[in-house]
């Protein structure tokens, strides 16, 4: 019976020490607790975006790599948060200013006149997840829900809308000598380089 009565109180004691109490309003606190996008975006952009731009591979070297291997040039020099043959990379290159629109620019390479590539320099749609994918900078396992990654994908795209392109809107013009570091969407399975669309991210004016 000593023995019995031993035991249930070990349970006892084991079931006690296992429980506590919180207050719903400490509950409740944490649980609306929302992930802050606009603030996790601007410190993504000025601490690790910003920062590695210049390390964006020339466009004219991922085209060559990809026409040389392109399962190697994907794999290594794009990015993509799901499965599927769109690839997203963050590419560099210097652009002579063509023709200015008011949604877009023409430009073509400065360097090399190719005529097989041809490039638009978006300017006012600025959408989707083309910078947050070809950034390499968001690991999906790290968020609990798409949500949050949508909105990260907006709020960078916010801040070229509302910091990158006003300023070079003002002043640009046709005959114009830019740097442009872009996103660019790559298909694996229908690779085209006659109809890029450069996403932009940084914009310099050349001499």
């Amino acid at each position: 019976m000593i023995k019995y009565i031993l035991v249930l109180f070990v349970v006892a004691l084991v079931g006690y020490k296992s429980v506590y109490f919180k207050k719903l309003s400490e509950v409740n606190r944490t649980g609306d607790k929302k992930f802050d996008a606009a603030g996790w975006t601007k410190k993504l952009w000025e601490e690790k975006l910003t920062p590695g731009l210049d390390s964006a591979i020339d466009l004219m070297v991922l085209i060559d790599k990809i026409q040389t291997n392109p399962t190697e040039a994907f794999e290594k020099y794009t990015h993509a948060m799901s499965i599927g043959n769109y690839r997203y990379a963050l590419v560099k290159v210097p652009v002579f200013i063509e023709q200015v629109e008011p949604d877009d620019i023409k430009v073509h390479l400065l360097t090399n006149v190719d005529t097989t590539i041809g490039m638009i320099l978006a300017t006012e749609y600025i959408y989707g997840n083309a910078i947050r994918d070809a950034s390499g900078l968001v690991d999906i396992r790290d968020f609990t829900n798409t949500t949050d990654l949508n909105n990260i994908s907006e709020e960078l795209n916010k801040i070229v809308r509302q910091s990158v392109l006003p300023p070079f809107k003002a002043n640009v013009k046709v005959g114009d000598k830019v740097e442009v570091i872009a996103a660019v969407e790559l298909n694996k399975e229908h690779i085209n380089f006659k109809e890029l669309e450069l996403i932009p991210v940084r914009l310099k004016t050349l001499q």
